[in-house]
């Protein structure tokens, strides 16, 4: 289901401006690039790590649904926003959204900062996030405000209580959480994708200081997913803003 907070800043945001969708072809239902193009967009991108080919190629799903709703011209990079040749390729645009992707993200710091390469004007980030206490029927983590956990890191109660956690709201299928990660944690893996496992659990304020990090201001913060992720709209800001 569309997230009306998330089309709403998008759609502000896009007239007469150019924009890049990072990671958007996971369900391709909501995806934002036909959003955007339907606000004023001058430009649209999409880029996504996605494998072209095979009976599962979410790229031909997005151009079925780009036909779908008559809107041409998209250019397509297909590659990790984590690769600098990525962030090369692609240069830079006045609105980026990406969303259900970061914490997929081993390091999210530099996934941050490669966003903040190629955003000129306005972010829209949507991650999965926790409250400072989760209670389910497997027990209670409760962690300080602005702490993060790291999933390779938690013990099985802490793995059991996240992955009920995420249950409760139809995640059954959470890598390294509630349904085994096979390859194992080790990013030095030949051929293994590391953006398929469940890597963190950040609250709120641990993304807010992280975006903070990377060179945005955050205007607004807004909960979703039944309040287990959120979506912050950052500007970018100057080097100028910076030293003011």
């Amino acid at each position: 289901m569309p997230e009306p907070i998330r089309e709403g800043w998008i759609s502000e945001a896009v007239p007469g401006r150019s924009f890049a969708e990072v990671g958007g072809l996971w369900g391709v239902v909501n995806e934002q690039v036909t959003v955007a193009a339907a606000a004023g967009a001058t430009e649209l991108t999409m880029i996504d790590l996605a494998p072209k080919g095979g009976p599962d190629d979410l790229w031909q799903s997005f151009e079925a649904r780009l036909e779908e709703h008559q809107v041409s011209g998209v250019r397509c990079i297909n590659g990790s926003v984590d690769d600098q040749a990525v962030v090369q390729e692609a240069e830079s645009f006045d609105v980026v959204h990406s969303s259900g992707v970061l914490y997929h993200c081993p390091e999210p710091l530099r996934t941050l900062r490669n966003l903040r390469a190629i955003t000129r004007e306005t972010l829209v980030l949507g991650t999965a996030t926790m409250p400072e206490t989760i209670v389910t029927s497997a027990g209670t983590v409760t962690v300080e405000p602005g702490a993060a956990m790291l999933v390779p890191a938690m013990n099985d109660s802490q793995r059991a209580i996240f992955g009920e956690w995420l249950r409760e709201n139809n995640a059954l299928f959470a890598y390294g959480v509630n349904h085994d990660l096979s390859s194992g944690w080790g990013l030095d893996r030949e051929g293994w994708i590391p953006h398929e496992a469940w890597w963190w659990f950040f609250t709120r304020d641990h993304v807010s200081a992280l975006l903070d990090a990377a060179g945005f201001d955050v205007r607004n913060i807004a909960s979703y997913w039944n309040g287990r992720a959120t979506f912050y709209l950052a500007s970018a800001r100057n080097v100028a803003d910076a030293g003011a």
